[in-house]
């Protein structure tokens, strides 16, 4: 019963938004009532939310990609580090887990 309830509002808090957003519209008609749903504003809604996904998408990577080689030249103009040494098995204080 619960899940019914939940699906009833998840159908109309949809529906309140096409109608918020353009896509829906009702008119009232002497004895009728009609519901009409405006391909075109959806169609141009869709293709605007995917241009942007994708634009954003494009600055996102441009963005790592700068990161990356900024990390890269700044390793790459850094002193050589000396590796610190492997643990040792012989270690009994590496081998023991914190308490």
């Amino acid at each position: 019963m619960r899940s019914v309830i939940i699906i009833i509002v998840l159908i109309i808090v949809a529906l309140v938004a096409m109608v918020l957003g353009g896509w829906i519209s009702f008119s009232d008609k002497d004895d009728s009532a009609s519901m009409t749903i405006h391909k075109n504003e959806v169609k141009k809604d869709t293709e605007e939310a995917v241009q942007k996904g994708e634009d954003l998408m494009k600055d996102a990577a441009r963005e790592g990609r700068k990161l990356i080689d900024k990390a890269e030249d700044e390793i790459d103009s850094e002193e050589p580090v000396e590796a610190e040494p492997d643990v040792k098995v012989e270690q009994p204080q590496a081998l023991e887990t914190p308490r």
